[in-house]
């Protein structure tokens, strides 16, 4: 009986200290997820302020009225004198009447379940007031990302304004220039224009609309960069990459994030200035121009991502023999560009662009990289369409797999190349 009664105080002293924890806010592990769970606990934590203290008092007074049960009873187990027959109506002589203490433990169950009534009201309060928390929780994310599309909306916008911003100014400083010298009589300077760019009163003009054009084709920096980050496993991470044609700089700027020395080269002066108020390095230069300044073996990568459809095969394999020259051994090429063999890009990438005016299909490209020096050589093919797109393929039908191969296939493919 005795150790019964002292398992049964060890219980009552837990539920003892257990009963003084209720309404304690608990400590806050790290993440954003517990950050946000937070504050559903702070809102349970205050709704519980009017609760908390009854509970500690009613569990506690409970808990008070068990231990001057069991110590009665300890008593009685100790007291003097027979204990068979019919029960005495009053305890030992010093200690409270039985049915005193009845009524005590009976006012305290009574009270008891009214506070567990009021706890389960309190609980589907809470409940309640966790579904909306997480329904505010979603409506917050979907605003979240709805205000990322907008800021990068925006950002390509603001782009497009520094762009004519920087055409216009440039714009403004010849036209200084021409009455300054045409008050002194000095012949007009000829334009400033890159490599390979038209000498003629529309250059400028011109070059605006192919780095808006640019944007338009590639998409946002963040669709660009989320497609470049299939070539970042085949980068050496020592460096340093040479970007040919490296456009607004999104495959640069991945390339700073994971720690690899990179530069660039564009020929578009506006381009160039957008990358350089990004802080990339980047040159204005046409591609061979940027690899004929090059030493031997200097480099761990090029890459030349939708450049090489711009390019007659003369100029094609003079490239591929420079970037063999200035790869050291070991060093890695990589030539992306759009998939012909896709019907769909054919029609809008090369006809959307009209620089694209050499497509060419993997299995050439492959053959010229590996004649030029540069292997082993593989393949990858690039950003299919969607299975919402695609033609569903029931059964062995051919022509509907054939068909989605040619219009729903790769839209890009990449040669992968590396010295040997």
């Amino acid at each position: 009986m005795s150790e019964e009664l002292a398992q049964l105080r060890g219980r009552i002293q837990l539920l003892k200290k257990e009963c003084q924890e209720i309404g304690q806010i608990p400590p806050r592990p790290p993440g954003l997820r517990a950050a946000l769970g937070a504050v559903g606990v702070s809102i349970m934590h205050r709704l519980m302020f009017w609760y908390a203290p009854a509970l500690q008092r009613t569990i506690g007074g409970l808990a008070a009225a068990m231990e001057d049960t069991i110590g009665l009873l300890d008593r009685m187990g100790h007291a003097p004198g027979p204990r068979t027959g019919a029960p005495e109506s009053r305890l030992p002589e010093g200690n409270l009447p039985a049915t005193a203490l009845e009524v005590r433990v009976n006012a305290q169950a009574r009270a008891l379940e009214q506070e567990r009534i009021t706890t389960i009201g309190l609980e589907g309060s809470l409940r309640e007031q966790g579904e909306l928390f997480r329904q505010l929780e979603a409506e917050q994310r979907r605003k979240e990302e709805d205000l990322g599309r907008r800021l990068e909306a925006a950002d390509e916008r603001l782009q497009l304004l520094r762009r004519e911003v920087l055409d216009q100014a440039h714009r403004l400083a010849r036209l200084a220039e021409e009455v300054r010298q045409a008050r002194e009589g000095a012949a007009p300077a000829p334009p400033e224009t890159a490599p390979g760019e038209p000498l003629d009163a529309h250059a400028a003009d011109r070059l605006a609309l192919c780095a808006a054009l640019e944007s338009e084709v590639r998409g946002t920096r963040a669709e660009a960069q989320a497609r470049s980050k299939v070539y970042l496993p085949l980068i050496p991470r020592e460096g340093p990459v040479l970007d040919l044609g490296c456009g607004r700089g999104e495959w640069l700027e991945l390339l700073r994030q994971e720690g690899i020395a990179a530069r660039g080269a564009e020929r578009n002066r506006l381009l160039v200035a957008e990358c350089r108020e990004r802080r990339l390095e980047v040159e204005q230069a046409e591609a061979l121009e940027s690899l004929a300044r090059t030493p031997d073996r200097s480099l761990g990568a090029v890459t030349v991502l939708r450049l090489v459809e711009h390019f007659p095969l003369p100029h094609l394999v003079r490239l591929l023999d420079e970037v063999a020259r200035v790869l050291r051994p070991g060093g890695t090429a990589i030539f992306e560009t759009p998939n012909p063999e896709n019907l769909l890009v054919a029609g809008r990438d090369f006809y959307r662009d009209p620089a694209r005016v050499h497509p060419i299909p993997a299995a050439t490209l492959r053959f010229l990289v590996e004649a030029r020096g540069l292997a082993p050589v593989e393949v990858l093919y690039l950003n299919p369409a969607g299975d919402s797109e695609r033609l569903p393929e029931n059964g062995e039908s051919a022509v509907t797999r054939r068909f989605n191969r040619y219009f729903y296939g790769p839209r890009d493919y990449a040669v992968v190349s590396r010295k040997v």
